[in-house]
């Protein structure tokens, strides 16, 4: 018996496996990277950033190339600590980041078949659970969202193991929650942990009522249980967890977004139809479409059989209605959340529910509809099987029977009928650009019906024969073939393409000095087309020149792409952009940005030159072509260096610091805007005779060498963030911030070595907590080892 065990739990696996390896099988014809929406822009430069540093033997705490520097480990997104990490040192980059994503669909539907083998299902019903997540139009879409899909996945776990800690409460199933949790939070999706709390809260108050046990131990224990998972997931996170905190109190995030921002991407009860026709309103054809309907999820497509047996689940009468009601609790959790603006109580949620005012796109909490689905299509075929083996259910056989056959009556309908259906339908405006394209609509209308008959047949079939291994098999079988629709349904491009410098990543690689790039918001924006003769989706993303790809080749940036932006760097960066013009201010000069790319020409020549147009292989006279949307790259004449010293200053508060840094008459060179007194006087004196060269620099350390002919403030153009310390010849000096968003010490006259060191107290403290759990739960297993092997 337990080999037949073993031998079915194998097969199981590699069932999933190499399910999960066939679907994304196109990928290994050649050395593809997966690059589809957020991936390219936003996920691989910041890995390319953190491995390379790390084979460097610098820890990136600090990223110096985005937002004139930016916190860098305490954003979880950059998913510095996740354990599957290690494939990147062991495999090429583009080989291993494939296989991260890979191996994560193959996980979702190994830990979502423990989980049903947790509930005491059948290898059969298990599977078809699994199937049904891992090929799942969700999966596919979070394959670009990877701090989603790298905590999503963890949650049968979570869910698993906490069940088990509130049916009989035990350290060790607490620990293992916590550990899980921990592993989800490590992954980056702040908001899937976020949920799975409320969801562990939910199953907490709903155990309280279950039938039997003394209700007052009960509630002790139970409530008991939440506490240590929370306390121990809170113990071992807290390495990333605090410096995050940290990094949230100090960015956009901290006071709340608009209402309006935070319910972007909220699931439309019109879209429901998206389960069984992908894409029917055309969402991904038209950019205007992009952001004022759901795009967050790419395709929903999951198919009729999943409904069906969870229809069966929920409608059959049970053995167990306690858990059928939390798991209908659960689905009205995940669509409450999910519907976002489309939800008449969401401002209350919004306003009132901590930390619902810095999360947004509410179609993230989908992720629990999705899994309760597969779970109860799961539990669902079970109910089947036991009806069938118990001759039970000929209402529900005749039903599917009668479905089977008015789907096939309607696929006939619409393949003979075609021509006038699709008349119809165009008449009624059912057509592109209000809907998908029509074909393509009445394909997958078609395919719908195909698999719909099919599915009920195999289920009648099912039923009368009692659910042999041959009919088990053929439904899982068709299962695949109808989720493999969604194959192919994703953006890959060769890695040579992918790393390959443009023409001015290369002309900026070789300039000299510590300055920054700045590309305006117009040219990276995706909605703005460019003249290139090079029109490949690739190829426009990389001469856009998103400030992120330039993390691929250590080119700073006066900007960045990262969703928790410092509250400073964003307000600085908006007054700078919604200037009347790039030559209104001298904040370009202040951000120290020596090449401007634009594809707006830039009027003013005693500031700026042209040095570069992307114009090859376009068609026209050359002054034509420049006033066009060509790329074009200019070189600022007079940035402020990096580091500079100044005896000029002002002393003034925040917001009038912003309208100085405004004013035509602000002039970077000759004075410095500080927030608090220095203990030097101020001079009328422009610049301070002096030098500073940079001796040395890491991603969390610069070293100076300063000399100056008089007392004077070292201002440095690098960002103003808790944690950075300066030491002048080894005596640790206090940071002003100046200039509203950067860095400035009082220097001392003569010749110094100054360094700036960032050493933040969160992670300090983040080390300290974690590494407490850590022992706390080594020396649990001591001592349950040791009580073992006394026994």
């Amino acid at each position: 018996m337990r080999k037949r065990v073993r031998g079915g739990e194998v097969l199981v696996i590699l069932t999933l496996f190499f399910t999960s390896l066939l679907f994304f099988y196109d990928l290994f014809e050649d050395r593809f990277l997966l690059t589809e929406r957020d991936l390219g822009a936003y996920f691989i430069p910041p890995r390319f950033f953190w491995l390379n540093s790390l084979k460097d033997g610098d820890f990136p705490l600090w990223n110096p190339y985005q937002f004139c520097g930016h916190p860098f480990f305490a954003n979880p997104q950059n998913t510095l600590l996740y354990p599957f990490n290690v494939l990147f040192f062991l495999l090429p980059f583009d080989i291993a980041f494939n296989w991260t994503i890979l191996l994560h669909f193959f996980l979702g539907g190994m830990f979502c078949y423990i989980f049903m083998r947790g509930l005491k299902t059948s290898h059969t019903a298990s599977l078809l659970s699994a199937l049904i997540l891992m090929l799942s139009g969700y999966l596919l879409s979070i394959h670009s969202l990877l701090n989603t899909l790298f905590s999503v996945i963890w949650t049968p776990l979570i869910l698993l193991f906490f069940k088990r800690s509130l049916d009989r409460p035990q350290f060790k199933n607490e620990i293992l929650v916590s550990l899980f949790m921990t592993l989800s939070f490590l992954g980056g999706g702040i908001e899937i942990v976020y949920g799975n709390l409320l969801v562990l809260f939910l199953m907490t108050i709903f155990s309280l009522f279950h039938p039997g046990g003394s209700w007052r131990r009960g509630i002790f224990l139970r409530l008991r249980s939440l506490f240590i998972i929370t306390l121990f997931f809170f113990l071992l996170s807290a390495i990333q967890f605090i410096p995050f905190l940290e990094l949230w109190m100090n960015s956009i995030r901290a006071k709340g977004i608009t209402y309006q921002e935070a319910t972007t991407w909220s699931f439309s009860p019109k879209d429901f139809v998206l389960f069984f026709l992908p894409d029917f309103y055309g969402y991904f054809l038209d950019m205007k479409k992009y952001w004022i309907s759901q795009c967050w999820l790419k395709t929903l497509y999951i198919g009729g059989l999943p409904f069906i047996l969870s229809l069966v689940y929920f409608f059959a009468q049970s053995s167990d209605p306690f858990c059928r009601r939390l798991f209908l609790s659960f689905l009205f959790l995940s669509f409450f959340l999910s519907l976002g603006r489309y939800n008449p109580l969401y401002p209350l949620v919004f306003h009132y529910v901590p930390f619902f005012n810095g999360i947004r796109y509410p179609v993230k909490f989908f992720y629990l509809f999705i899994y309760i689905l597969s779970i109860t299509a799961g539990l669902g075929f079970e109910k089947l099987r036991e009806f069938s083996l118990t001759n039970r259910g000929k209402g529900l056989k005749s039903l599917f029977f009668t479905l089977s056959l008015l789907s096939a009556f309607l696929l006939i309908f619409f393949l003979l009928s075609h021509q006038a259906i699709e008349a119809f339908l165009k008449e009624k405006g059912i057509d592109f650009p209000n809907y998908n394209h029509l074909s393509t609509n009445l394909y997958h209308a078609k395919r719908f019906l195909f698999y719909l008959a099919l599915f009920c047949l195999l289920l009648v079939i099912g039923h009368e024969l009692k659910w042999k291994g041959w009919v088990r098999g053929l439904l899982l079988f068709f299962l695949i073939l109808d989720l493999f629709g969604n194959m192919g349904f994703y953006g890959k491009e060769r890695i040579s393409d992918y790393f390959r410098k443009t023409k001015i990543q290369e002309m900026v690689s070789r300039g000299e000095g510590n300055f920054r790039v700045f590309s305006t918001p117009k040219t990276i924006s995706m909605d703005t087309p460019i003249l290139t003769s090079h029109p490949r989706e690739i190829e426009v993303l990389k001469e856009k020149h998103l400030p992120s790809f330039n993390m691929l080749f250590r080119i700073r940036d006066i900007w960045g792409i990262d969703v928790i932006r410092l509250r400073r760097a964003e307000a600085l960066y908006q007054t700078f952009i919604y200037s009347p013009s790039i030559s209104a201010t001298r904040l370009l000069d202040l951000y120290g940005a020596r090449y401007v790319i634009s594809l707006t020409p830039i009027e003013d020549e005693s500031r700026f030159e042209l040095v570069y147009a992307a114009m090859e292989g376009l068609e026209g006279e050359r002054e034509e072509i420049l006033k066009g949307n060509t790329i074009k790259l200019y070189k600022n004449k007079n940035p402020v260096v990096r580091a500079s010293l100044y005896k000029n200053y002002k002393v003034m508060d925040e917001q009038s610091i912003l309208r100085r840094l405004l004013s035509p008459d602000f002039d970077p060179e000759s004075e410095i805007l500080l927030e608090e007194t220095p203990r030097i006087l101020p001079s009328r004196t422009k610049r301070v005779k002096g030098e500073v060269r940079v001796i040395k620099e890491s991603n969390q350390r610069l070293l100076l060498e300063v000399v100056s002919e008089e007392e004077a403030i070292l201002f440095l153009n690098d960002t103003y963030y808790p944690g950075w310390k300066a030491f002048v010849d080894g005596q640790e000096e206090r940071i002003l911030r100046a200039d509203y968003l950067f860095r400035a010490i009082v220097l001392p006259k003569g010749k110094h070595k100054v360094e700036f060191i960032y050493r933040p107290l969160s992670l300090r403290l983040g080390m300290f907590f974690s590494l407490t759990g850590f022992l706390f739960i080594m020396g649990y297993l001591f001592k349950e080892y040791y009580d073992q092997y006394r026994c």
